[in-house]
């Protein structure tokens, strides 16, 4: 059972880590574009107040998707369960800590537990920085295509 679930905790973090990997590589190659080129095909600065107000909306939009996606590609502090120093004392005997072996698993199986809640609220919390610097890449392209092309 807690190789199902380790598994599955291990996938759902590998999935957000490649995705955070993939939109990074997308957001540089969107930037080069956007940056690149003469004078004449890169993002001009624009002459209105409001112009430069979305110029920078879209470059700190950008920015902020950078870290955000770079956040959630570090690892995290993983939560093992079971001390291993202690099962290892165990061995064959019973420990005086728990008294029986029925104890014991009882507090094996609830570290297990909560080894999985802390593992899946690390999950939840790189998911949210993933699905949020998305949103502020797409609105930071939108918006320096806008000013690129549309004036």
């Amino acid at each position: 059972m807690f190789q199902l679930v380790h598994d599955k905790i291990s996938n759902a973090h590998d999935q957000l880590r490649n995705k955070a990997l993939a939109m990074i590589a997308g957001e540089i190659a969107i930037v080069t574009f956007l940056f690149s080129g003469g004078s004449d095909s890169s993002i001009k600065i624009p002459d209105e107040a409001s112009g430069i107000i979305f110029l920078f909306i879209g470059v700190f939009s950008l920015i902020l998707s950078f870290g955000l996606l770079l956040s959630s590609v570090k690892s995290g502090i993983w939560h093992v369960p079971g001390d291993m120093e202690e099962i290892e004392q165990i061995d064959n005997g019973i420990d005086h800590r728990y008294g029986t072996l029925e104890k014991f698993l009882k507090f094996l199986r609830k570290d297990y537990l909560s080894g999985n809640r802390a593992c899946m609220s690390i999950i939840a919390a790189k998911s949210k920085r993933v699905n949020w610097g998305l949103y502020l890449l797409l609105s930071g392209v939108i918006i320096l295509i806008v000013l690129k092309y549309g004036g």
